[in-house]
């Protein structure tokens, strides 16, 4: 349930969708509030699931577990917990999770190379000022190493999760408990993002 957008909920209880968040539910699963926003309107959902899935999962010069952990990192410097808790999750399905803890604790004590390092520093920039990055950040970028299709992922995937920072807050999508973070990290790790809702 979202606590915003009521509506979604009883519009949800009929049909399969309805049927399959009934069963996760008498199974003991935890149904994330964000679950509940991709039924709605399935002709807009559908493209942003498949997105999605490209994004955080297709061919790229970053790996799915640092694209896991740019998705927390930026969730964590706009101020969106539960996207922060929720993707820390996943990159540690992938990543150790004592790299991610730390990272998200102090990026620049962390045990990630000098390289990885200037590539979450541009993302805190998209976070806090995305208005003020300016050549010289693309230049560092470059001069750390990194291509232009591994910055634009990174850009890409920051991007993407700006919009589901907002998304989920003005819905009004809920914290869960932290075995339902570890739960939903494996999920993401053995399913992708490629939900259906049919």
């Amino acid at each position: 349930n979202t606590r915003y957008l009521k509506e979604l909920e009883s519009a949800q209880a009929k049909g399969m969708t309805g049927n399959a968040f009934k069963r996760l539910h008498d199974a003991g699963e935890t149904i994330s509030d964000i679950l509940h926003l991709f039924p709605f309107k399935r002709r807009t959902t559908d493209h942003l699931v498949r997105f999605t899935e490209e994004v955080m999962r297709g061919p790229s010069p970053l790996s799915p577990g640092i694209r896991e952990l740019i998705g927390a990192y930026f969730s964590k410097k706009n101020q969106y917990a539960f996207c922060s808790h929720a993707h820390a999750a996943a990159a540690s399905q992938f990543l150790e999770q004592d790299l991610v803890d730390e990272v998200l604790h102090d990026l620049e004590t962390s045990r990630l190379d000098s390289a990885h390092k200037e590539l979450f520093r541009y993302i805190g920039k998209l976070a806090e000022n995305p208005a003020g990055i300016t050549a010289s950040e693309i230049d560092r970028l470059k001069e750390a190493g990194w291509s232009e299709e591994a910055i634009y992922d990174a850009l890409t995937v920051a991007s993407l999760f700006r919009f589901y920072n907002t998304w989920n807050a003005g819905a009004g999508v809920r914290m869960m408990a932290s075995s339902d973070y570890v739960h939903s990290g494996r999920v993401l790790k053995k399913l992708g993002y490629c939900m259906d809702f049919k």
